[in-house]
């Protein structure tokens, strides 16, 4: 009986033996989040925003673009991969198949409220 080599793009590679050790990957030296110690350490915040009047479908979002279901822009969610969302209000992950959306935009913005001087 024949023992099978294992073959890639023309060159014989050896088989693995125990002899060869894996490599373990560099770990990475990142620094932690740190988090507020009571709630009176932390700020109230309001964000205004934009949302547009027109939908548009769901495989044209970027990961990571804030979105709403409505044009309102109520309840506002994030897309985070080509078939998840994540709702902002409790961070309930969504799995999604497509559909229309109505992009909402976080950045600063004149509001239409602002007092005359």
């Amino acid at each position: 009986m024949e023992t099978l080599e294992a073959i890639s793009n023309g060159t014989k590679t050896p088989p693995r033996t125990e002899e060869q050790p894996k490599k373990d990957k560099k770990k990475r030296h990142l620094p932690i989040l740190q988090a507020a110690a009571a709630i009176a350490d932390m700020n109230a915040v309001d964000y205004s925003g934009l949302a547009d009047r027109t939908g548009v479908q769901w495989d044209s979002l970027k990961n990571y673009e804030i979105f709403s279901l409505s044009p309102d822009g109520s309840f506002p969610m994030m897309k985070v991969s080509r078939s998840k969302a994540v709702r902002l209000a409790d961070r309930q992950v969504l799995m999604v198949g497509g559909g229309v959306c109505f992009r909402v935009s976080l950045s600063n913005h004149p509001t239409q409220n602002k007092p005359q001087l």
